[in-house]
């Protein structure tokens, strides 16, 4: 069985790039769709949500992070 370590970077992307189209696909590449299955996915596991923890410094500088939930209203 071959693990994702045992991959080339191509093949890695060429992988991600066919994922992404299947998930695009599947919403009938209407962005807001996309959007809104997102969402709803991590409102299921928001266990699996990445965010950028800010420096001490840019905290001081009142930096605020890249990243906020998008309310129901701005989707549509």
């Amino acid at each position: 069985m071959q693990t994702i370590h045992d991959q080339k970077p191509d093949s890695i992307i060429r992988e991600i790039r066919c994922l992404k189209e299947d998930n695009a696909a599947e919403y009938g590449f209407d962005i807001k769709l996309i959007g809104a299955a997102v969402q709803m996915q991590q409102r299921q596991h928001p266990e699996r949500m990445v965010t950028r923890i800010l420096t001490d410094a840019e905290k001081a500088d009142g930096i605020q992070p890249l990243t906020r939930p998008v309310t129901e209203s701005e989707l549509y």
